[in-house]
């Protein structure tokens, strides 16, 4: 599938309050606003009721959040789906890409939410991100043709995934961390009709190579075997806080992205705003702080 190219002004990453607040001030401010919305919900998405934010006594936190994104399209912010996988955020233009587009601006705001917490990475997975750590079948497949390599998730989408390694000529074996009667209902007689190795129920322990993934261990009933690949896909929700490190920002203890008082980050015409930046954790300052970050992504158009 070939990877679609968009070209705009201002890219926003992230919908939730901080991202839809900076959408709303860039495209009413006339520029060209995209607004990635990722898979994973904001907190606004979990319905809860709000009781703190001004002007709004009592109000559920998706209709705030309905709200919000209204008034971003109704000034023209045009949203497109999709995680981000890769940045080239020191680029001029700068460049977020998805497993299907290629989102080129001249400004980038990061709303991506709370970063993912390290302990829930695999041991080994933050250290070789690029190096055959992956989170896209359809991006970085074809680098493997013809070489083994492990799937570990347990979604649609990574059925979906080891079935396009597997075509892509990738000897695929399968770690989905769960029994197989826990994954009913996900399509996996179109894994068994190939006769794919699939190890069910064993859990992921560590992923080793010095410069490169070389191994994947895994344990089951107290047995461990360590499994030779070249590379490991992993399917679930993508660490944006690794992500954004490797692409030069600089990142506190937490992975917290370190802003200034103006949202600004640590590369030119890079701004991050709510939780991804760990400070107020509440969607008044998220707000506050995507109206901030669009203003400064604004007056950096007019340099």
């Amino acid at each position: 599938m070939a990877i679609q190219s968009l070209k705009t002004e201002i890219l926003i990453v992230g919908a939730g309050p901080a991202g839809l607040a900076a959408g709303i001030y860039s495209a009413r401010a006339g520029k060209a606003t995209v607004i990635l919305e990722g898979r994973s919900l904001s907190r606004l998405g979990i319905s809860y009721t709000i009781e703190n934010y001004p002007g709004f006594p009592s109000i559920r936190s998706v209709d705030l959040l309905a709200k919000f994104r209204a008034q971003a399209e109704q000034f023209g912010a045009r949203f497109v789906s999709g995680d981000a996988i890769a940045f080239g955020l020191d680029a001029d233009p700068k460049y977020v890409t998805t497993k299907d587009a290629m989102i080129e601006a001249r400004a980038v705001i990061l709303a991506t939410g709370k970063p993912l917490p390290k302990e829930r990475l695999i041991p080994g997975e933050d250290r070789l991100i690029g190096q055959g750590v992956s989170y896209c079948a359809t991006c970085d497949g074809p680098l493997f043709r013809s070489a083994d390599v492990a799937a570990v998730g347990h979604s649609f989408e990574a059925v979906e995934e080891v079935l396009e390694l597997d075509q892509m000529g990738c000897r695929v074996v399968w770690i989905p961390q769960k029994d197989r009667s826990a994954l009913e209902g996900l399509g996996l007689e179109r894994i068994e009709a190939k006769d794919l190795p699939v190890r069910w129920g064993a859990k992921v322990r560590e992923i080793t190579g010095d410069e490169r993934v070389e191994t994947i261990v895994v344990e089951k009933d107290g047995a461990v075997e360590e499994i030779p690949v070249a590379a490991v896909f992993v399917f679930r929700e993508v660490p944006s806080g690794l992500l954004l490190g490797k692409a030069g920002l600089a990142l506190d203890h937490g992975q917290c992205v370190k802003v200034d008082r103006f949202q600004r980050t640590s590369l030119p015409g890079v701004f991050a705003a709510g939780d991804v930046t760990c400070g107020g954790l509440q969607v008044v300052t998220a707000a506050g702080e995507g109206s901030m970050a669009a203003l400064q992504a604004l007056m950096h158009l007019r340099k």
